[in-house]
């Protein structure tokens, strides 16, 4: 599957971009959290904790968040990750990866976007970012769904990610999904 640039990807429905997130943007981020779509599958933080939590996240050196914005819209959030072998929190329990991988995680935010293809459009359009402009040496993008996750899987399939494994990881269960990205090409393999 051949992924195309943002602007190719979406012609007839909007151009993606994405902003990093900063501390103004996380009270949108609150607010999608508490939306039941992202509850189902996200961890539902209070208040205090989400603030703090995004607050380091967003000054880390090894996690980076994202607003994803359609025609300068904020409609979702998407992060990448380096993974650490020798951390458990940061993939450790993983197969062996080529050392050029990251792990993402994302979510369309605005419940007016959901169920309409625009979350298999922000990856793709993410991951033409990612790895021609963020992080060109990338060469593998993982994502672990909830199994359960039938739409987030489709998604992911839809853009080139093939399953590879389930695993269990603080007593729940993932789907771990690889993409592994052809640069001569420009096509998922």
């Amino acid at each position: 599957m051949k992924i195309l640039p943002a602007s190719d990807t979406l012609q007839k429905q909007g151009t993606f971009t994405f902003k990093r997130v900063t501390p103004e943007d996380l009270p949108t981020l609150y607010q999608w959290f508490k939306e039941p779509h992202v509850q189902q599958w996200w961890p539902v933080p209070k208040n205090d904790e989400f603030f703090d939590f995004f607050l380091k996240r967003i000054r880390s050196k090894d996690t980076f968040a994202y607003l994803a914005m359609m025609d300068g819209t904020p409609i979702g959030y998407i992060q990448y990750y380096y993974i650490d072998r020798n951390n458990p929190k940061a993939g450790s329990w993983l197969p062996e990866l080529p050392e050029a991988t990251v792990g993402t995680d994302q979510f369309i935010g605005d419940p007016a976007y959901i169920g309409k293809g625009y979350g298999t459009q922000m990856v793709k359009a993410f991951i033409q970012y990612l790895t021609h402009i963020l992080e060109p040496h990338i060469t593998t993008v993982i994502v672990d769904p909830d199994p359960a996750n039938h739409a987030a899987i489709r998604c992911y399939e839809k853009v080139g990610f093939k399953k590879e494994l389930v695993y269990t990881v603080s007593g729940g269960q993932h789907l771990l999904m690889r993409c592994d990205i052809c640069k001569s090409t420009g096509t998922n393999l």
